[in-house]
């Protein structure tokens, strides 16, 4: 196992701090300068841990982040994060108290919204974000009317308009337009804005991938900054150098076993060998965010060589083919996610093999698995594990 890893994880994360390091620096060059870059870190910095990403993003100059809940900006608050932490989500009254208390910049979308939050804001000065719907039919204020709508959300007290956004519905736009509708969109709600003697404070509209390597025309004041920093890219027209992924999944091989053929592995029916085997056990399984879906179809890499997963994944052990490696033995490790040698697993790969998106991969593994840092260089304000 690699140094500052107990070995008494038998499966866990690592989270590469020199690959988070370039990745960010790579978003803040392409955004260019006097842009903002706005990490999110939501579900906990998406697996990777949030605390320790916004102090590696800190390190590097960034000062705004975003979360989807209170709750998440209340733990980048404990942990020493003193810049703007957006909340995605506009919180309910009952979160509001902790809003003032932790120095939160709630997201807006609706005048309820505004109307509530200047009622409890009490003497202080609240920062709000305004979000424009512009074609995701999720949150945010209609963009036919919210310019009206941010101009009587203006004029109520303790509220200060900090900064205005919209969410774009796809990552990148191969046929049609729907990228520089909804820009269209945004800009008319601006237009309002100015007719009305409004400053929108900081703009954002796009996210990662199409800002900064596509869409030059959405990069406005700044762009929210999410798996891409993380290197965990989904599915893109065209590579993005130098972009590398944080996190891997180590694990071990727990057991081995000869098996005949005609005998059946794990659960069920779902492999019967038609060959002697050797079978190593994996502890690692959907109770531990690897899914489900995996059975009989992922693999896993030993020694650089891919080795099938046979049988169906488990709570917490998983079996993969090691009949080719007569070297392989009981502790030698296995990597789920990540490189080994010439070869590479990605969130990408498992999550094309699975019918899902890579954000749900590190979600999964992230927050179920033990992390801990790597290649973290001179840092020295946080723990190995995190």
């Amino acid at each position: 196992m690699k140094s500052g890893v107990p070995s008494r994880h038998q499966t866990y994360v690592e989270i590469d701090i020199a690959s988070l390091r370039s990745n960010l620096r790579i978003l803040q060059s392409a955004v260019g300068a006097g842009r903002k870059v706005i990490l999110v870190v939501k579900s906990d910095a998406y697996g990777h841990g949030a605390g320790t990403v916004a102090a590696i993003a800190g390190e590097e100059g960034i000062t705004n982040f975003a979360v989807a809940s209170v709750d998440e900006g209340i733990q980048l608050r404990r942990s020493d994060v003193t810049g703007e932490v957006l909340v995605l989500h506009p919180p309910s009254d009952f979160d509001f108290p902790a809003v003032i208390d932790w120095r939160l910049t709630p997201s807006v979308s609706s005048v309820e919204n505004a109307e509530l939050f200047s009622c409890l804001a009490g003497s202080a000065t609240l920062n709000i974000h305004a979000e424009i719907n512009t074609g995701l039919s999720r949150l945010g204020l209609n963009w036919e009317t919210a310019a009206d709508s941010i101009a009587r959300i203006a004029t109520m007290p303790n509220l200060r308009l900090a900064g205005v956004y919209t969410h774009y519905r796809a990552h990148y736009s191969p046929v049609g337009d729907a990228i520089q509708e909804q820009t269209d969109r945004f800009e008319h709600v601006l237009d309002g804005l100015q007719g009305h003697g409004i400053n929108p404070g900081l703009r954002h509209a796009a996210s990662s991938y199409p800002a900064a390597f596509h869409h030059a025309s959405t990069l406005f004041d700044g762009i929210r900054v999410g798996i891409i920093a993380y290197g965990a890219l989904e599915s893109l027209p065209q590579p993005v150098d130098g972009i590398a992924p944080v996190m891997s999944v180590r694990s071990c091989v727990l057991h081995l076993r000869n098996i005949k053929a005609g005998e059946w592995v794990h659960y069920g029916d779902g492999f019967q060998a038609q060959r002697d085997m050797t079978i190593a056990v994996i502890p690692i399984g959907y109770g531990m965010g690897y899914t489900r879906h995996l059975s009989n179809k992922g693999e896993m890499l030993v020694d650089g060589r891919r080795c099938p997963i046979v049988g169906v994944v488990g709570m917490d052990l998983t079996m993969i083919d090691v009949s080719p490696l007569p070297a392989v033995h009981v502790g030698d490790p296995v990597t789920v996610l990540g490189r080994d040698g010439h070869d590479e697993i990605t969130a990408l790969e498992i999550a094309q093999q699975t019918g899902t998106i890579a954000y749900e991969i590190t979600c999964r593994l992230g927050n179920a698995l033990p992390r801990y840092v790597v290649n973290k260089g001179k840092s020295t304000n946080f723990a190995s594990r995190i």
